[in-house]
């Protein structure tokens, strides 16, 4: 009776545990909005979050006033593989708001885009080196809401989602995004 008793209850505990474990979403950071520089999505169902960069760092932040517009950029990396990959999104050209929803529709910082708006998932391989980049079209859209924008202690939290689309037309899916950053301006 004595051997039942631990099996039974370690049976009852790995169970409830495994399936916690098995959910991508409980594996994200929780979107909070305290500037904890934090950030983390699906992409094609599967957590994506930073990992490894050295000092390079595998997460930056910017919302700066540059040449007459504002730009606001966020990027995170996972950089433990040999395959690098780095989700960013950001606006060009746009000032953002706290409680604001804007629209991912476009390559942001890789070309000209005159909506001041765009998002992008971009994967490349440091040996041999190539680059594959997903990035949103016009057609191949998102969204990313802005949670909160503190200027006085430039944190900017938000949530995210979109489709990137690559020049051989595969479509990556990136969901559940979430971000809270401490910007530099």
């Amino acid at each position: 009776m004595l051997l039942i008793f631990p099996l039974w209850g370690l049976g009852g505990c790995s169970k409830d545990d495994d399936q916690s474990s098995q959910d991508p979403v409980s594996q994200l950071p929780e979107a909070t909005q305290t500037g904890a520089n934090t950030a983390g999505c699906l992409v094609n169902g599967e957590v994506f979050l930073p990992k490894g960069g050295g000092l390079a760092g595998n997460k930056n932040c910017f919302y700066q006033y540059v040449d007459g517009g504002y730009h606001f950029m966020m990027r995170f990396s996972d950089f433990s593989g040999d395959d690098s990959s780095s989700v960013r999104l950001g606006t060009q050209n746009a000032t953002i708001e706290n409680g604001k929803t804007y629209s991912l529709n476009a390559r942001p910082f890789y070309s000209n885009n005159e909506d001041g708006r765009g998002g992008g998932y971009e994967i490349y391989t440091l040996e041999p080196f190539s680059e594959t980049y997903h990035s949103t079209t016009n057609e191949i859209t998102g969204e990313m809401t802005i949670t909160k924008l503190d200027f006085e202690n430039n944190i900017v939290s938000g949530t995210f989602w979109f489709d990137a689309i690559n020049e051989e037309e595969e479509i990556v899916e990136v969901r559940e995004g979430r971000f809270d950053m401490k910007y530099t301006n």
